[in-house]
C-alpha cells in the first residue's frame, strides 16, 4: 500500500492481501505475491493476516489489497516457492 488513507478500505474477515516484500525470514511460505485475509490488527500500522499455514503480523506497507477477492485464500493460490537454505547472519 502506498498511503495508509488505504487502510480505511480494510475490512476485518473479508478483505484479501498480497504481500509485496520477502518475509521468507520469518516463515518460507511468505514469498512475494503470497496471499492472506486480514483478521484484525496488532498495532497502528501492523495488520494481523492469516495465511492458509500461518498467521503473522504484516505491516501496511509490505502489503497491497487485492481488489475483487474476498475471504481466506487457498493453499493453490499461493506461490510455488523452494526455499533457499539461509546462513547464519544473512538477511
Amino acid at each position: 500500500m502506498e498511503d495508509r488513507n488505504d487502510l480505511a478500505r480494510i475490512v476485518f474477515g473479508q478483505t484479501r492481501v498480497v504481500l509485496n516484500r520477502d518475509l521468507s525470514v520469518m516463515n518460507p511460505n511468505l514469498v512475494p505475491g503470497s496471499q492472506g485475509l486480514v483478521v484484525g490488527k496488532l498495532a497502528n500500522y501492523t495488520l494481523k493476516v492469516a495465511f492458509p499455514q500461518v498467521t503473522v503480523g504484516v505491516n501496511w506497507k509490505d502489503c497491497d489489497i487485492v481488489a475483487g477477492k474476498t475471504g481466506m485464500p487457498t493453499l493453490a493460490e499461493q506461490p510455488r516457492v523452494v526455499p533457499k537454505p539461509r546462513h547464519m547472519g544473512e538477511e
